[in-house]
């Protein structure tokens, strides 16, 4: 039995199960759709983007298409940016359910709906009943129209634009009548009355957005007694995720919003009750729609080979999921003489050419959107040459000039090169002098990466690849140059060591770091105390950023330690301390982002803008210029609303700038304050040149 103990035979027998079994799953994924055996109760009518759906005798998830049935015990699922339409038949009875983004349902029968997660509309017609559950609550609807929707509390909030819906939960049952909302929590229900009607933007609206920021203007109809309505605007459903807030005393607002997914409702209080009531939510997106931009292949670039033309793979990035780009290829810059074309909206196409020669080639961005007009990209053109010779391989990692932290380059020191068919083989050479008399390794291998065994110190070193041709001789690339140094410093970015911010709405605060090492591991402490005895939060990311949930206002302190693959500890920022309360607002930066590169060519201004949980009296905005690394003002400005249009272009240049925000309020006491600003460093890049303006009128006048 000495063979059961055996760690070699264990190992290998543990080894060939595991390729077993994940054969068997490979080919049970890959079978084909799975079709069930239960009873079908409904089909999707319509769908957008990608929608999910497990049988109940499954555990893997395929994607459903429009008019794909819909089985009992079936569970459907929208992923971000996607929605559905189900649509359920019972003789003369049918519901609809209208799905939003992220979103998750379990199908109990043609009349029974078990409501996950996320948001959705249903509406029933006929004698039937629609029933909706979520826990240990029930929504019965008759022929009536609704909008469910769960928030990250477990909260449940339900509105009735017609018909009726009866609610019952632990705590007994009610009945939400046509333009009535009913919150939903711990078993308790709370109704109020939909008074308040909103005009525009309507429901399921989308916004061509063609700079970082748009003045989207909100109209209402008035409401007999209610003097000041409160505007409200989310990015979610349960509207407390970036939740804005604006009141007026009209029957309309213009917020400046960036691109992204937004809900909108008004708040008004209501004169005879006293009660604050609320519109029923709406939801639009503002989506970016400016010229597209091919970026592979490069302008001009230059495709060589020396047997059979390659294929050219042409990228782009992709405005929206739902936006469509027709990519044409040409032998003329009129493209009259098409020779290629495709619709694609996952940003790639690949093209099997089959002759040299110039080429032409243009992205087409449309939309069945209204109000989305079609945009082409600039043109660009590149060369297939057949040459009697290949290319010398193109060196890829390290970059050019790269400055590596000496560590960090030790655990994972890949070299990398781009291949050719035309080579057999290639040999890396590495050296401590551009002429490469002093070479400190030198391997040949099939392969275009390698990982050198070498013992690597601080300092510069060169390297470059001979690659030997399948025909005879070899051919070199150009000498690339890398330097190792000591790892950099960990800084962290968010929030600022001595800053002072509003408590979270949701409990949940954005810590930022910067990250000398894009690939490593890092662990995040929070603590109650600067020794870190007592601990609120601890976690190990490989990003420069996580959300953390505290358990209330308070003074906090926070590090970040850099890990290696072991768990050693390569380096460690210091402690960092911050404070947040309940009086004081809580301000985010929004735009420009931390480290952005911001493109002023044919832009009229300079747009800031930030969120702002809490109430806040005006914003103190300040930009700065680095000058010989020292920080000049440019504008210090006190602003009442939450977004600004820098216009004076003419007195900025290419560089370095910071921009400083803080936000003046009241405390508890009355006493007005000032948070401590918080920074974001970005740079300006400028296609155009910006001139100040020039005077026309006459510097003299003659009066007679």
């Amino acid at each position: 039995m000495r063979y059961l103990t055996d760690g070699r035979i264990v190992v290998t027998a543990l080894v060939l199960l595991l390729l077993f079994f994940s054969g068997l799953l490979y080919l049970y994924a890959n079978a084909g759709p799975k079709t069930g055996t239960n009873k079908i109760v409904g089909q999707l009518k319509a769908k957008q983007l990608k929608i999910l759906r497990k049988l109940d005798s499954e555990v893997i998830w395929e994607e459903l298409d429009e008019s794909d049935p819909i089985r009992y015990r079936d569970t459907i699922r929208t992923e971000e940016g996607s929605e559905a339409v189900l649509l359920f038949t019972d003789g003369d009875n049918t519901a609809e359910i209208r799905m939003d983004e992220r979103s998750m349902i379990l199908v109990e029968d043609t009349d029974k709906i078990s409501f996950v997660s996320g948001s959705l509309s249903a509406t029933g017609s006929g004698s039937g009943n629609l029933q909706i559950n979520s826990g240990d609550t029930r929504i019965s609807l008759g022929s009536s129209d609704v909008k469910i929707s769960k928030d990250e509390n477990k909260g449940i909030n339900l509105e009735v634009k017609n018909g009726e819906a009866k609610v019952a939960s632990s705590s007994g049952e009610s009945t939400v009548g046509k333009n009535q909302s009913a919150d939903l929590k711990d078993g308790k229900i709370e109704v109020r009355a939909l008074n308040l009607e909103t005009i525009s933007p309507v429901d399921k609206t989308y916004i061509p957005l063609t700079t970082e920021t748009l003045p989207v203007k909100f109209d209402w109809k008035t409401a007999t007694g209610v003097k000041t309505f409160r505007l409200e605007i989310a990015k979610d459903s349960g509207f407390r995720t970036g939740l804005k807030k604006m009141n007026s005393g009209g029957t309309n607002a213009s917020v400046s919003l960036g691109n992204g997914s937004y809900y909108w409702r008004l708040a008004g209080k209501n004169p005879q009750t006293g009660k604050e009531e609320y519109s029923s939510s709406k939801n639009f997106k503002l989506v970016s729609w400016n010229k597209p931009r091919l970026t592979s292949p490069t302008h001009k670039e230059i495709f060589a080979y020396t047997e059979s033309p390659p294929p050219i793979r042409f990228q782009w990035n992709t405005a929206d999921s739902q936006t469509k780009y027709k990519l044409e290829v040409s032998q003329d810059q009129n493209f009259k003489q098409i020779v290629y074309n495709t619709d694609s909206s996952s940003g790639f196409a690949k093209w099997e050419t089959k002759s040299e020669g110039q080429f032409y080639a243009r992205l087409r961005m449309y939309s069945d959107k209204q109000g989305f007009s079609e945009l082409n990209s600039e043109t660009i053109s590149f060369t297939l040459r057949k040459s009697e010779q290949a290319e010398p391989p193109k060196l890829l990692k390290p970059l050019q000039g790269e400055e590596i932290g000496i560590r960090i380059f030790k655990i994972g020191s890949f070299f990398s090169w781009s291949a050719n068919k035309d080579f057999k083989s290639y040999s890396l050479d590495i050296a401590s002098d551009s002429d490469f008399k002093n070479i400190v390794f030198s391997k040949s291998t099939n392969s275009n990466y390698m990982k050198p065994d070498l013992e690597w110190r601080e300092g510069t070193y060169f390297w470059k690849i001979r690659a030997a041709l399948n025909s005879e001789g070899e051919i070199s690339s150009s000498t690339g140059k890398f330097t190792l140094k000591p790892l950099g410093a960990l800084r962290l970015s968010f929030p600022k060591d001595g800053s002072e911010l509003g408590h979270p709405a949701d409990g949940k605060l954005l810590f930022k770091w910067d990250r000398p090492d894009p690939t490593g591991t890092y662990k995040l402490e929070v603590s109650k105390d600067p020794n870190f005895g007592s601990k609120v939060f601890e976690t190990s990311v490989r990003s420069g950023q996580s959300s953390v949930p505290l358990p209330g206002p308070g003074d906090f302190y926070w590090k970040v330690t850099l890990l290696t693959p072991e768990g050693e500890v390569l380096t460690s920022s210091p402690s960092s301390g911050f404070k947040t309360s309940d009086s004081a607002p809580f301000v985010s930066p929004v735009y420009p982002r931390d480290r952005d590169k911001v493109d002023l060519d044919e832009k009229g201004s300079l747009s800031f803008y930030w969120e702002i949980e809490g109430k806040s009296e005006a914003y103190i905005l300040e930009l700065l210029e680095l000058d010989q690394k020292t920080l000049k003002t440019i504008f210090k400005k006190e602003i009442r609303g939450e977004s600004y249009d820098y216009r004076e272009l003419y007195r900025l240049r290419e560089g370095k700038y910071q921009w400083r925000l803080s936000a003046r309020y009241r405390d508890s006491s009355g006493q007005l304050r000032t948070t401590l600003p918080l920074t974001r460093d970005f740079e300006i890049i400028m296609s155009a040149t910006f001139k100040a303006p020039e005077v026309l009128t006459p510097k003299e006048f003659y009066v007679e």
